[in-house]
């Protein structure tokens, strides 16, 4: 090794020599103190993630253009973001255990709720049992792979630097920390057995209006939620947060909420906290805005879901709106029913000389279940085609034997011309009691079972054809009556459709005893052709009528 004293012929220098350290420039000073303001910037914000979750929500998406910035987000929060950011923190907190949260759809509602805030809770908490659900398994799925994505960030562990997820696991439905926690993600219907919940999140457990419209998948999407996932709460105080966009008025939130769904529980109903965010606020909005004004009409400076789109979701889908996205399954008017169509009249008022009828909806067979109502209608029909529905009306669930007396008293109070009912609903359920009740109490009338259309919009054209015309008349003082026409407006997207389904068989009954006759021309078509095989036999039955006739014999 050279001596340091000698000199290097390539630099002339020793080769001891140390250049004197140069001061930085004020450009480099700069970069360095804007460097440490931000290495403090970042350190102060993970510390305030871990008990924020808005902060915590931002922290963990940083701004692809300056990820470098601790103070920039991807994550544009808006009022409606912040408002829920606050609420899940009263969850978490143990202050709210039991919330729904109804939104409308692509509003940032499981971005929040199913992705960040069970990676945030399971952050401060790493022992917790944590249950996210949603509509089908695959969805769940992507929850899990997603939470597991935050998880794995820089960002996160920076503010839970001592959470961290066992080893050499993949799976998307099962993350466990390594302090013992677990997250579970399942589709509805999916088994949970073994499986506890600190935490029970449900978010959209009705995946479209199909679905929605279909009593079973409601029934069975009730019955778990009942008897798997409550089920699965570590005690009776750890938190249930349901997320959704309304589709129906009997999916979940509507049987947890709604005092006329038989379902409705109110001692639990008190323990819900119910935010509804319409994407047009109304009257008494939770956010504060005027009514009118949109839910989340800008995004970084561009149109977003202003007005001008709300109003053409309107037009497009008029049934689907007020529950989708003011979260109100109701209709000012309806799609098949229109309120300015349903006239009604004073009981006070109703005609003398009425031709009367009757029809009844029964809630017997294997399609129906165990809420659904039998509805019996009384009808005269006017001269000039008007049909008045009498305010003597049965609706609601009766036992087998009640409803047979109610059509008897009916039957002999009206003295129908014609009863109409479902095929099978008589003959194959109350038609040998009815019978046996005919006989032992002499009150006969008869009654004729009609075969519908499986589709019920199809069964209630003719009827539905009648009301626009302004020809059915309701009784406006009837006690029923606000509930009928609520029904009329909502079908055929509504929980109930029995009194639509009775009123149905009025059109359908009416329609087949009134159809005009066939015109001479369409009577001479059906003739068969001179000479045929059917006109001889047809010419040798009337030669032995006329021979019978001429012999006394009658006809």
């Amino acid at each position: 090794m050279p001596h340091p004293d000698r000199i290097n012929p390539a630099t002339g220098k020793r080769y001891g020599f140390v250049p004197p350290k140069r001061p930085p420039t004020t450009a480099e000073q700069l970069r360095e103190a804007r460097a440490q303001v931000r290495l403090i910037e970042r350190t102060k914000l993970a510390a305030e993630a871990r008990d924020s979750f808005m902060t915590f929500v931002r922290f963990t998406q940083p701004d692809p253009a300056d990820p470098d910035d601790p103070t920039r987000s991807l994550y544009d929060n808006q009022r409606h973001h912040d408002a829920i950011a606050a609420v899940v923190e009263e969850v978490e907190g143990g202050r709210m255990p039991f919330l729904i949260l109804t939104i409308p759809p692509r509003h940032g509602k499981s971005e929040l709720t199913s992705r960040r805030f069970p990676a945030w809770a399971i952050g401060r908490n790493p022992k917790r049992q944590i249950v996210v659900a949603a509509y089908n398994d695959e969805f769940a799925l992507d929850f899990g792979a997603e939470v597991r994505s935050i998880m794995k960030t820089p960002q996160y562990r920076q503010v839970f630097p001592g959470v961290a997820l066992q080893r050499g696991g993949t799976a998307k439905d099962r993350l466990q920390t390594t302090e013992g926690g677990m997250l579970v993600f399942v589709g509805r219907g999916g088994a949970l057995t073994g499986r506890g919940a600190d935490f029970l999140i449900i978010d959209d457990i009705l995946k479209d209006a199909d679905e929605a419209r279909s009593p079973t998948i409601r029934e069975q999407a009730w019955q778990w939620f009942v008897k798997v996932a409550m089920t699965r709460r570590m005690n009776q105080n750890s938190p249930v947060v349901i997320i959704m966009q309304r589709w129906h008025e009997d999916d979940l939130v509507g049987r947890l909420t709604d005092r006329d769904n038989p379902n409705f529980d109110p001692e639990l109903a008190k323990k819900f906290k119910i935010i509804n965010l319409p994407a047009i606020a109304e009257d008494d909005d939770p956010l504060g805005r005027a009514p009118g004004e949109p839910l989340w009409p800008v995004s970084k400076g561009q149109p977003k879901f202003g007005i001008e789109f709300l109003e053409q979701q309107r037009r497009l889908d008029p049934s689907g709106f007020p529950a989708l996205y003011q979260q109100q399954p109701t209709a000012v008017d309806g799609v098949l029913f229109m309120r300015e169509d349903i006239r009604t009249y004073l009981s006070a008022d109703l005609p003398k000389d009425l031709t009367w009828y009757a029809t009844s909806d029964h809630a017997v067979g294997t399609d129906r279940t165990r809420h659904d109502a039998s509805c019996l209608l009384v009808g005269g029909l006017a001269r000039n085609g008007d049909l008045y529905i009498h305010p003597d009306c049965v609706w609601g669930r009766f036992a087998t034997d009640r409803i047979v007396e109610e059509m008897l008293r009916l039957g002999r109070t009206h003295n129908p011309v014609v009863w109409g009912a479902e095929k099978g609903h008589i003959s194959k359920s109350i038609g040998p009691f009815l019978r046996k009740r005919m006989e032992e109490t002499g009150s006969f009338f008869p009654i004729r079972e009609i075969t519908p259309v499986q589709n019920k919009e199809q069964r209630a054209q003719a009827i539905i054809g009648r009301v626009a015309q302004g020809k059915v008349l309701l009784p406006r003082d009837a006690p029923w009556v606000q509930r009928a026409i609520d029904e009329m407006l909502k079908f055929p997207n509504g929980r109930n459709d029995d009194f639509v389904d009775a009123l149905a068989y009025f059109g359908i009954m009416l329609q087949a005893m009134f159809k005009p006759g066939p015109s001479a021309d369409e009577r001479r078509a059906k003739e068969p052709p001179t000479g045929s095989w059917g006109w001889i036999k047809k010419q040798m039955s009337l030669q032995e009528r006329e021979a019978r006739r001429a012999a006394g014999g009658g006809y």
